[in-house]
């Protein structure tokens, strides 16, 4: 008796011990079962800002910024920018790109060009070539290219409108009338 009551005994520590391992290996569970990080993507442009500014250099800020913020960044115009020039060709209320470029000339200098309409040739100089940004453009500057007139101008700023503005320049092919043929000459002379 005293040999079957010890069994007893050993058999119920047995089963307590084995759902006493039961309930940690479930607690164990509940530890694994934890939530999954959240990773929150970076919606930053870099933009490059040099020439007449107080502070030029590359900029991390957040995406939807205007020029006008990147020049608060860059501590604004120095004494000796072009200011005249700034005003005629820098749209200050423009949003950033990202890997956008923006130089501000020296007061005096043959200061001809707006910041969106430099383009480098294969040795890096620049070169004459005005580009139309196809998200500010006019009527007229968009009827100036080739092919375009003055009703797919139209066409083109309706588009931008519909569609808050083009986020490439490939993109001007889904304006109606406007097929390869008529973007391989329009392409070298559009930018956005």
């Amino acid at each position: 008796m005293l040999v079957a009551g010890l069994g007893l005994i050993v058999a119920g520590m047995g089963i307590n011990l084995r759902s006493s391992n039961l309930n940690l290996q479930s607690k164990k569970l509940e530890v694994i079962k934890a939530e999954p990080t959240k990773i929150i993507e970076s919606t930053n442009v870099l933009v490059d800002i040099s020439g007449e500014v107080i502070k030029p250099g590359v900029y991390r800020l957040s995406e939807g910024v205007r020029i006008n913020d990147v020049l608060v960044a860059a501590g604004g115009l120095t004494a000796r920018a072009d200011r005249e020039w700034v005003e005629a060709n820098i749209n200050r209320a423009e949003r950033v790109r990202d890997g956008m470029k923006i130089h501000i000339p020296l007061r005096g200098k043959n200061n001809q060009f707006p910041i969106t309409n430099f383009q480098t040739s294969s040795n890096n100089q620049i070169t004459n070539s005005k580009i139309i940004n196809l998200n500010t453009a006019s009527l007229a500057e968009l009827d100036s290219l080739p092919g375009i007139g003055p009703v797919m101008g139209q066409r083109i700023i309706d588009y931008r409108s519909k569609n808050g503005g083009f986020k490439n320049v490939e993109e001007v092919k889904l304006v109606e009338g406007i097929g390869e043929k008529l973007y391989e000459k329009i392409k070298d002379k559009i930018g956005i």
